[in-house]
């Protein structure tokens, strides 16, 4: 088994928030632009919605071009939470240099909250 983050050097964790107004066009938000040569490794995650029951799945690419999907998708009730806690080895990643993308299954939602990444 290969060494996981905790057995390397440190790392910057950066940390990006998540704010998608009901009133947003479009199932897909790009919440992370691609950086060149690198990877964007998503090691905790949390949003809710204040709105009705939907889908939303991780993607990497761009919102305006054709993602690629990270995640199945997960369902979300009502004013219900997501989350992933804690990993260093991280829950998904990027392909090199692409984005971050958040889509969801119906537009009009709210979803708030936030995620913590390192650039490897």
């Amino acid at each position: 088994m290969g060494a996981g983050l905790r057995d390397i050097a440190p790392k910057e964790v950066k940390f990006v928030k998540i704010a998608w107004e009901n009133t947003d066009d479009g199932t897909e938000k790009q919440l992370l632009a691609g950086v060149t040569d690198k990877r964007i490794e998503v090691i905790s995650f949390f949003y809710s919605s204040s709105s009705a029951s939907h889908t939303s799945k991780w993607a990497t690419g761009t919102a305006d071009g054709t993602p690629t999907d990270l995640t199945g998708s997960i369902t979300v009730v009502a004013n219900g939470v997501v989350k992933g806690g804690w990993n260093p080895d991280a829950h998904f990643r990027t392909a090199k240099g692409e984005g971050l993308v958040l889509i969801r299954s119906n537009t009009g939602l709210n979803l708030s909250g936030w995620l913590t990444y390192i650039e490897a």
